[in-house]
């Protein structure tokens, strides 16, 4: 039961995001199997800050000058975020065929409930996943304001009687270029040496 409801919540993700994405930007591929959606022309993103994990700021600027990839999603997420997070571990470890690459480029988790994802929750919960991720958050509007953005699709659920709730979010890994702006999504994370390729790809055509 357990495997049924992990495989049909990425599903729900894979086609939440697939929707979402596709019914506000112009895409083109690199190539017709890649998984890229290429962001074409490159899409400048609005002027946000946030917070860190190691509560330091993150605003544009700390976009610039090196590759990004960004994903929204929530450290309370029992199925979507784990099995997409294991996948970018996956992916990162997969560009070491290109240390540079590997080296210079940061991976960003932004959380989409910033009521319960403390600094202290994220940094942990980042961190255990690879101690160079980053770990994001801020206030609702400022959140909901980049998410939007990033064409990402999220809904909070009603609590349970505990006060325990639930996100559904789309699952999309997007890539920033070093001028802070967003060059492709992904929304299939489920094989991430074809990720890796598509991202050196993108990186160096």
């Amino acid at each position: 039961m357990g495997s049924r409801m992990l495989l049909l919540a990425i599903a729900f993700g894979i086609l939440v995001g697939s929707y979402y994405l596709g019914n506000h930007y112009q895409r083109s591929r690199i190539a017709s199997e890649s998984l890229a959606l290429l962001h074409t022309p490159t899409k400048t993103i609005t002027l946000f800050s946030l917070q860190r994990a190691d509560e330091t700021g993150l605003s544009n600027a700390d976009l610039e000058g090196h590759w990004s990839l960004l994903y929204f999603g929530d450290s309370y997420c029992t199925d979507l975020c784990p099995a997409a997070l294991g996948n970018i571990v996956r992916l990162y470890n997969r560009l070491a065929i290109n240390p540079e690459v590997q080296q210079s480029l940061k991976f960003i988790f932004v959380s989409l409930d910033p009521l319960r994802d403390t600094p202290e929750r994220l940094r942990s919960f980042v961190t255990g996943y690879h101690p160079g991720f980053i770990g994001v958050s801020g206030s609702e509007d400022d959140v909901h304001t980049l998410a939007r953005e990033f064409s990402i699709y999220y809904k909070q659920q009603a609590p349970d009687q505990e006060g325990n709730y639930r996100i559904d979010h789309s699952v999309t890994l997007s890539l920033v270029n070093p001028q802070g702006k967003i060059a492709a999504y992904f929304i299939d994370l489920t094989n991430p040496e074809h990720l890796a390729t598509d991202i050196l790809n993108i990186i160096e055509p």
